[in-house]
C-alpha cells in the first residue's frame, strides 16, 4: 500500500454496519432524553436540534470506539451473514496474545476460554441472538503462559440500517482484581457463617461444659495458680411419701458421653465405647433433674467459678485462686441447697448429694482429667463414710489413682453392675427398623441404669477396658441367640481392645457355642487413636470379616479417625459424629461436612449412618444427602434388653457363664 492508497482510505467517510447501528442507538437515546425533558416541563436553555449523527461531519461512532480504546476495553464482533469473528488489538492483549499473531475464529477463541466456563458463554451468546437482547457474563480465559484471568463481557445484539439482524458485539474488560476481591469477601462471609464463636463441648440441656471440655478448662486454670476442684454427685433415693409414689424407675444418665445430657443432641445411653444413645423410660424426668440441680449449683457459685457436667449425676465446680476452707464452705452450701429441695420427677422424689474436693497448686503437672478422678474418689468416700463431703489437700499420686480406678472398675464388673440396652436403627432406603445397637449401661446403688461413660473413660485410661469388652461380646452373642435370628446387631469395641491377639478367637468361640450367624453382627470400632497394636487391630478387622461379621467406624469426623483408616481397614459402615447431625438444618457447615462424608464413603463402597436424629426435617435432609441409616430419639429410645428366651445348649466341657469368666479375667 502506497501513500496515495493510505490517503484515499483516510478520506473514505463510509461507515460499517456496526458503526451505523451504534450511531442509531445514540440518536434514539438523545431523542428519548429530549422527549422526557419536554414532558416534565423543564425550562430548557435553548432549542435542541436533534439530528442524525450520520449526516454531520462529526464521527460519533468513531469517538465511541476511541473512548473504548482509551478505557482499555476489548471488543469481539460476530457477523451473522458470514459467520466471521474478529477481535480488537486490546482484546488480543486481554487474551494474552500479541495483536496480529492469532487467526481470528470461533474455534481459536473457544480454546482460550476456560473449559468450565465455555458452555455458559455459548449459552449467553445464543440467548442474545435468540431473544434480541443484551447479556452480561464473567468468564475465565487461560492465556498461552497458563495464567488465568477473569474477563467481564457485555454482549449486545445489533441490526443494520434497515433493522435487519446483523450480529453480536461483546465489549470485554479484565476484572481479575475485582473478581478475586469479590471471591474473598464471599469466602469471609461464608466463614463467618460456618465457624462457631465458641468451642464445642456444652451439654444442650443444662448448658454446662462436658467432662472433656471441663477438664480442658481445669488445665487452663492451673497455669494461673492454685485453686480447688469440687465434684458434687446427686442420686435419687426414691419416693418422698405415700403409697402411690413411684419407685426408683429412672433409667438413663443425666449426662451422655463426655457429660452430654439425655435427650439432647449430645446425650443418650452409652455403648461400650461411651457412644451415644438415650435413656429408656423417664428421660424427660432426668432432664428436669439435671436442669434443677444445675440451677442450684449456679445460684450458689461465684461468677468467676466454672461449672461442668462431669458424668451421670455429677456436677463439677472449678474455683480458682481460693482456699480449701472457702471452697469447703461453698460445697456445703451447694449440698444443703440440693438436699433441701423436693425435685418433681413425675412424682416427688428426694435427692441426696455428696461432695468431693481436691486442692491443686497449679503448674505441678496434674492434669484436669486426673483431678476430676480425685474429686470423684473423694465424694465416693463421703458417701461410704456417711458424711456430706470429703476434701483432699493435694492430688493423689498417679499410681494410687490408677490403683483406685482399677479397683473400682473390677468391683463394678464383679458385682454384676453392668447391663445392656438396645436402640433401634432405621434403614432409610426401606424406611424400616432393620438393626439394633447394643448399649452398655451402669447400674448405681439405687438400682437406676445410667451412662457408663465415666467408667469406660477410666477403663480406657488405666487399661482395664478389655475385660469390659469381653463381657459385652459374651452377653451380646448370648442375647442374639435368644432372639428370632432375623435382626442385625451393632456392638461397640474399644480401639485398645483390638490389640488383644486372643479377642478374635473369643468371638469365634462364642459364635460357635451359641450357634449365632456372624452376619447378624457389626462391630463398631471406637477410639481408634487408642489402638495399641495396629498390626493386631488390622488382623482382627480382616479376621472378623472372614468370619462373616461386618465392621463399622463410630463417630467419624469428630474423633481421631484418619482418612487413611478407611483404606487399610475393611470398613463396611461409617457412623457420622452426632455433633454434625444435631442442628444440621440450621448449619451450612454441618451440611457440607455430612454431604462430603457421604459422597466419599459412597465412592469407597462404604455405607453411612447418622446419630442423634431428633426430628423429621433432619431425617428428610439426611435422606436427600444419601445417608443409609438413621438413629436417634425420632427412630426410638434405648430400652433394657428383653425378649423371648430360647434354650441355647452349651458346648461340652465349656462354661456358659460369662460373668464367672469375667471375674476370673479381672482377678
Amino acid at each position: 500500500m502506497n501513500l496515495d492508497d493510505i490517503l484515499s482510505l483516510a478520506s473514505d467517510g463510509s461507515l460499517s454496519e456496526l458503526e451505523r447501528a451504534r450511531a442509531r442507538r445514540a440518536t434514539r437515546r438523545v431523542q428519548q432524553e429530549y422527549q422526557r425533558a419536554v414532558s416534565e416541563g423543564r425550562d430548557l436553555i435553548g432549542d435542541i436540534e436533534v439530528r442524525d449523527p450520520l449526516t454531520a461531519d462529526t464521527d460519533e461512532a468513531a469517538r465511541i470506539v476511541r473512548a473504548a480504546e482509551l478505557a482499555k476495553l476489548g471488543t469481539v464482533t460476530w457477523v451473522h451473514a458470514t459467520g466471521e469473528l474478529a477481535w480488537s488489538d486490546e482484546m488480543a492483549l486481554i487474551l494474552g496474545q500479541p495483536p496480529g499473531t492469532l487467526r481470528h475464529s470461533v474455534a481459536a477463541l473457544s480454546r482460550l476460554i476456560h473449559p468450565d466456563d465455555l458452555d455458559r458463554v455459548r449459552r449467553a451468546a445464543e440467548s442474545v441472538w435468540r431473544d434480541r437482547t443484551v447479556r452480561e457474563t464473567t468468564c475465565r480465559v487461560v492465556r498461552p503462559d497458563r495464567v488465568t484471568r477473569y474477563v467481564h463481557c457485555y454482549l449486545e445484539y445489533v441490526v443494520d440500517d434497515r433493522h435487519r439482524p446483523y450480529g453480536i458485539i461483546a465489549t470485554a474488560r479484565d476484572v481479575t482484581d475485582r473478581e478475586l476481591a469479590r471471591q474473598e469477601r464471599a469466602r469471609l462471609a461464608r466463614r463467618r457463617e460456618t465457624v462457631q464463636s465458641e468451642l464445642a463441648g456444652r451439654d444442650p440441656v443444662t448448658g454446662l461444659f462436658s467432662r472433656s471440655r471441663f477438664a480442658d478448662e481445669i488445665d487452663t486454670a492451673q497455669r494461673g495458680g492454685p485453686g480447688v476442684l469440687l465434684v458434687v454427685a446427686v442420686e435419687p433415693v426414691g419416693p418422698a411419701a405415700g403409697p402411690d409414689a413411684a419407685g426408683p424407675d429412672i433409667a438413663g444418665p443425666v449426662g451422655g458421653p463426655g457429660g452430654g445430657a439425655v435427650g439432647g443432641p449430645g446425650g443418650g445411653a452409652v455403648g461400650v465405647d461411651g457412644s451415644d444413645g438415650a435413656g429408656a423410660d423417664g428421660v424427660d424426668e432426668q432432664e428436669r433433674l439435671a436442669v434443677a440441680v444445675a440451677q442450684v449449683v449456679r445460684r450458689v457459685v461465684r461468677r468467676s467459678d466454672v461449672c461442668g457436667l462431669t458424668g451421670p449425676y455429677e456436677f463439677g465446680v472449678l474455683m480458682q485462686r481460693t482456699t480449701l476452707s472457702s471452697a469447703t464452705a461453698l460445697a456445703e452450701s451447694i449440698i444443703d441447697g440440693i438436699r433441701s429441695q423436693s425435685f418433681v420427677l413425675g412424682r416427688t422424689r428426694l435427692v441426696d448429694a455428696w461432695g468431693g474436693l481436691v486442692r491443686y497448686q497449679g503448674r505441678d503437672g496434674s492434669r484436669g482429667a486426673d483431678l476430676i478422678v480425685d474429686a470423684e474418689t473423694a465424694w465416693r468416700r463421703a458417701r461410704a463414710t456417711g458424711v456430706s463431703r470429703v476434701a483432699l489437700d493435694q492430688p493423689a499420686a498417679e499410681e494410687e489413682r490408677r490403683a483406685l480406678c482399677r479397683s473400682r472398675i473390677r468391683a463394678t464388673v464383679a458385682e454384676n453392675r453392668l447391663t445392656l440396652h438396645t436402640q433401634p436403627i432405621l434403614d432409610l432406603r426401606l424406611n424400616q427398623i432393620t438393626r439394633q445397637e447394643i448399649l452398655l449401661r451402669l447400674v448405681n446403688d439405687g438400682g437406676q441404669a445410667h451412662s457408663a461413660s465415666t467408667l469406660l473413660g477410666d477403663a480406657e485410661r488405666v487399661d482395664e477396658i478389655l475385660p469390659i469388652d469381653r463381657w459385652v461380646i459374651d452377653r451380646t452373642i448370648e442375647l442374639i441367640a435368644r432372639g428370632s435370628g432375623t435382626s442385625h446387631y451393632q456392638v461397640n469395641l474399644s480401639g485398645r481392645s483390638l490389640g488383644d491377639p486372643h479377642l478374635l478367637e473369643r468371638v469365634q468361640e462364642r459364635l460357635q457355642r451359641y450357634g449365632v450367624d456372624p452376619g447378624q453382627i457389626t462391630f463398631e470400632i471406637t477410639e481408634t487413636a487408642r489402638i495399641g497394636n495396629l498390626t493386631e487391630a488390622h488382623n482382627f478387622a480382616h479376621g472378623i470379616r472372614q468370619l462373616g461379621c461386618q465392621l463399622a467406624l463410630d463417630d467419624f469426623g469428630s474423633g481421631h479417625v484418619p482418612f487413611a483408616f478407611l483404606t487399610y481397614f475393611p470398613v463396611d459402615l461409617v457412623k457420622v459424629g452426632g455433633e454434625f447431625v444435631a442442628g444440621i438444618r440450621h448449619s451450612v457447615a454441618n451440611q457440607s461436612i455430612v454431604r462430603s462424608i457421604v459422597e466419599m464413603c459412597r465412592a469407597l463402597g462404604i455405607r453411612t449412618a447418622a446419630e442423634h436424629v431428633e426430628d423429621e426435617p433432619t431425617m428428610d435432609l439426611l435422606r436427600d444427602f444419601g445417608v443409609d441409616f438413621a438413629q436417634g430419639y425420632l427412630v426410638g429410645k434405648p430400652k433394657p434388653v428383653a425378649g423371648p428366651m430360647r434354650v441355647v445348649p452349651a458346648a461340652a466341657g465349656t462354661d456358659p457363664d460369662p460373668e464367672r469368666e469375667l471375674r476370673a479375667a479381672t482377678g
